[in-house]
């Protein structure tokens, strides 16, 4: 490699890092307000109460007969298929 492609590149890499620094500068710079944390005004809540909501006894019964009446095919497990709500905190994350 000569002399003059080594001093070519060694011009282009100058000049990129200076743009590349410049870009990182600027854009810094400019979201330096946007980066200020925010200060919360009201009270955290930590936990909720545990909330279970099943059904009641005649939920349960017309499922029953509901099931009963379907085809044991067109259900995944040949069961009724019955929702389930819960509204309970979670414990094992932070």
């Amino acid at each position: 490699m000569n002399t003059q492609k080594f001093i070519a590149f060694a011009a282009a890499m100058a000049i990129t890092a200076a743009n590349l620094w410049g870009i990182a500068t600027y854009t810094n710079a400019s979201a330096r307000d946007n980066q200020a944390p925010v200060r919360a005004t009201t009270a955290v809540i930590k936990t909720l109460p545990a909330i279970e909501v099943t059904p009641s006894a005649e939920q349960l019964r017309e499922l029953r007969n509901e099931g009963s009446k379907r085809d044991p095919a067109a259900t995944t497990s040949g069961a009724a298929m019955m929702p389930y709500y819960s509204f309970a905190a979670d414990t094992t994350s932070a």
